[in-house]
């Protein structure tokens, strides 16, 4: 009976083997290429894990960082939208303090985009030492543009006074470049309201 398992077992093996082996070099060339492409799998994954780790982080940084203060606002730059909650303006940090009337708005000469806009002061000592006054653009169509005045202070934790300019008096005045000509659009002030201000 063992005589008759092992014929079988022979029999087997020599149908299952072939008559010529491969050459050893193919087989080599073989086993190098499966083991190539596995370490290529693997720095794939290593690669793909670290970056998704690296964005994760980075998101997470980003979400618990509070944002960062806008720098210094440029007069005769585009102001679009709601004012900040507060600028740099060198070192010294401004806070919105609250939004202030525009008591006239007038066009500039030979600048068909821009406004010059004035509003009150607010008589405080040292307001000339840092830009009180904002003014911003919070909507415009081809019919109406509507704008906006907002006071600032010096955030209460900031050191000294900044180097001041000589008091001044009067209505402080910015210029707002709207970008397109004003032409015959109404420009009302104020962030609600229909207060037309130049017509």
């Amino acid at each position: 009976m063992a005589e008759l398992r092992t014929e079988l077992l022979v029999e087997y093996v020599d149908e299952q083997t072939p008559e010529q082996a491969p050459p050893f070099a193919g087989v080599e060339q073989g086993a190098r290429r499966r083991r190539r492409q596995r370490n290529l799998l693997a720095v794939a994954a290593v690669v793909a894990v670290a970056t998704v780790a690296t964005i994760t982080t980075q998101d997470i940084q980003r979400g618990a960082e509070p944002s960062a203060p806008i720098s210094t606002p440029t007069l005769g730059v585009l102001d679009d939208g709601p004012p900040p909650a507060q600028f740099k303006f060198g070192t010294t940090l401004m806070l919105l303090q609250k939004e202030i009337p525009v008591t006239a708005v007038r066009p500039v000469p030979g600048a068909p985009s821009v406004l010059a806009v004035e509003a009150p002061r607010s008589g405080q000592s040292g307001e000339g030492c840092y830009p009180h006054t904002m003014v911003r653009i919070l909507d415009q169509d081809a019919t109406t543009v509507r704008i906006a005045a907002y006071r600032y202070v010096v955030a209460p934790d900031e050191p000294g006074s900044g180097e001041c300019l000589k008091s001044q008096t009067g209505s402080v005045k910015v210029e707002l470049d709207l970008r397109t000509a004003i032409g015959n659009r109404r420009i009302l002030a104020g962030s609600t309201g229909q207060r037309v201000v130049l017509n």
